[in-house]
């Protein structure tokens, strides 16, 4: 028997170097068309508002939302653990002319001076965290006073008998349309995901729960991926509750974890 504890964190930097060929054609992960783009840019434009600023995105990935938040005019750094994600989204920048600073960090231990950015943004990441706690403290640590601290995920492994319903039949329609096996998992992937703490927790309240604990002015909403803005995609992918959650950083010390 295996006694050794798992290196979560190796295996988070490893499902994602593997995974970053075929990133941006995952639903959700990608923009796949004008209107789905646009429908993500008037969400960021409502969230981080009009003036330029200072952008630290936390596990950027191939650089979706750093790419678009340089477009609206931000000065971005994105900041990923997987070094495959990060050579695909310096090639995407390269290719669309868009200054952003794409680096090797890990989101638990952030590589930037206290109070260096406006914002920091993440997109489907908290949930991979092996210590949610220890890396919203890091990204709190490297917030101005005023900043504002971003979450947008979902409720991944939402429990509701209707949603899990829902999710199978949506299966099948995936394969009619896509041509793809989506009851095809990496077992190895999937034990290790079973190990994350936000994983066995209601969201977005254990969100809150640890932003609160840090002393930030913390709420929730939720919406509509911008992937499900059409009626099939909505079958195939709304069964998801998606929601974004605000932090904003006191004028003052924010407490240590």
């Amino acid at each position: 028997m295996n006694t050794e504890p798992l290196d979560l964190k190796a295996m988070v930097k490893q499902r994602w170097n593997e995974a970053a060929e075929g990133f941006d054609n995952s639903p959700g992960h990608g923009i796949h068309s004008a209107q789905e783009k646009q429908i993500w840019q008037t969400l960021l434009a409502k969230l981080l508002g009009e003036k330029p600023l200072e952008v630290l995105d936390v596990g950027t990935g191939t650089g979706v939302i750093a790419l678009m938040l340089a477009e609206m005019g931000h000065k971005v750094t994105g900041i990923d653990l997987a070094e495959e994600m990060l050579v695909r989204a310096r090639k995407k920048a390269e290719q669309m002319g868009i200054p952003v600073n794409f680096l090797l960090g890990d989101a638990e231990n952030i590589p930037f001076n206290d109070g260096a950015f406006d914002i920091v943004i993440n997109r489907h990441v908290f949930w991979t965290m092996p210590d949610p706690e220890r890396a919203a403290a890091e990204w709190v640590r490297v917030l101005k006073p005023g900043g504002k601290l971003v979450i947008i995920d979902g409720d991944w492994d939402n429990c509701r008998y209707y949603k899990k319903i829902w999710r199978e039949l949506a299966k099948f329609l995936i394969l009619v349309t896509e041509m793809r096996n989506p009851w095809s998992k990496n077992n190895k992937f999937c034990q290790f995901e079973k190990h994350l703490p936000l994983r066995h927790k209601k969201r977005p309240e254990a969100d809150l729960e640890i932003l609160n604990g840090l002393g930030l002015q913390a709420k929730a909403f939720g919406f509509k991926d911008p992937h499900t803005h059409n009626f099939l995609n909505y079958l195939k992918y709304g069964h998801y509750e998606r929601f974004v959650v605000i932090g904003v950083k006191p004028n003052g010390r924010v407490q240590d974890v």
